[in-house]
């Protein structure tokens, strides 16, 4: 069996016709379960519940967007979310990768947590909640930002985290570090 690109419809609404329920993606988890050679891009809009959970790929989701629930959560790949957009819930949460998220957004909730990288994240950004947390990595994590909460807490890395914001919370907080 071979990986083949998946092909992702958006505007998918539910329909209760004479007693018959088609599928929801919008009542749901926008991907989920899943083991595959590549991953989901562009994945639309997974209203409620999580965008992309629960999987193990050689690449990982781009450009996914959870409005209530996770935008990545809980996988094992080569590489990292980029552009993943959470309103409500962490946009990126608890995961083994090769590389760390890039771009993340999270308006309540944690930008990037509980993970495991070969690098650190970079550009994360967090309105209510932590840019940057529990997480062990060969490097520590630039250029993120948090308005309520920590910037970067509670990591073990090679090196210190750089030029991290925050508006309400600690800078950088509960870490072991190379330099």
């Amino acid at each position: 069996m071979t990986a083949q690109r998946k092909t992702v419809f958006s505007n998918v609404s539910s329909h209760v016709t004479k007693g018959r329920m088609t599928t929801d993606l919008h009542g749901g988890d926008g991907c989920s379960l899943f083991t595959s050679g590549s991953s989901p891009q562009t994945l639309g809009n997974a209203l409620m519940g999580d965008a992309v959970e629960m999987f193990t790929s050689g690449s990982a989701p781009a450009g996914t967007k959870a409005t209530t629930g996770d935008a990545v959560e809980m996988f094992t790949s080569g590489s990292a979310p980029a552009g993943t957009k959470a309103t409500t819930g962490d946009a990126v949460e608890m995961f083994t990768s090769g590389s760390a998220p890039a771009g993340t957004k999270a308006t309540t909730g944690d930008a990037v947590e509980m993970f495991t990288s070969g690098s650190a994240p970079a550009g994360t950004k967090a309105t209510t909640g932590d840019a940057v947390e529990m997480f062990t990595s060969g490097s520590a994590p630039a250029g993120t930002k948090a308005t309520t909460g920590d910037a970067v807490e509670m990591f073990t890395s090679g090196s210190a985290p750089k030029t991290t914001m925050t508006a309400a919370g600690d800078g950088c907080a509960l870490f072991t570090s190379g330099s």
